[in-house]
């Protein structure tokens, strides 16, 4: 059996500074690792619990659906994530007409008031340099690209469909 043909030519697919998402994802996936390394080292939560914490210091009292929606997470790892937070008597959630809701206890909206003051020194060591002007441009370009992610989802949805279509 033959040895298969190898490639060798160079630079030939995205690259970070001329391709939006992998520069987007780039970013987002050190803030998030040093975020979770950071987290875990002191107050033994991962990203996925800093998360719900905010999301129920925000909106307490709703169910595990909305922060779903809230942080854009998978409701598995939301409900797995939900009883650490539950474990460790941050969280508690409790029937109310029949619905399973969701509070902060104070144990819990004091660990995300500390942990919340780390996440703006975080955001300010990312931003320093940016005055308030370019700040206000990059949240509203950030923004628009968040209103664009639906039609980015139609896209994947069609050539999905496409695809399934000609198999």
């Amino acid at each position: 059996m033959s040895e298969p043909e190898i490639v060798t030519e160079r630079d030939l697919s995205v690259r970070a500074e001329s391709y939006a998402p992998y520069f987007l994802s780039l970013i987002n996936n050190r803030l998030s690792w040093g975020a979770s390394q950071l987290y875990l080292s002191l107050f033994d939560l991962g990203l996925n619990e800093w998360r719900i914490l905010s999301a129920l210091r925000n909106e307490p009292g709703i169910q595990a659906l909305r922060v779903s929606e809230m942080v854009a997470m998978n409701k598995s790892v939301v409900s797995r994530s939900t009883r650490k937070l539950e474990e460790q008597g941050l969280a508690v959630a409790r029937l109310v007409t029949g619905k399973r809701l969701l509070w902060l206890t104070k144990q819990g909206a004091k660990v995300h008031d500390e942990i919340i003051e780390i996440a703006y020194r975080r955001e300010a060591a990312l931003l320093d340099g940016l005055d308030e002007t370019q700040r206000a441009t990059l949240f509203d370009l950030l923004q628009r690209l968040a209103d664009n992610l639906p039609k980015v989802e139609k896209l994947d949805r069609d050539l999905m469909h496409k695809t399934t279509e000609t198999d």
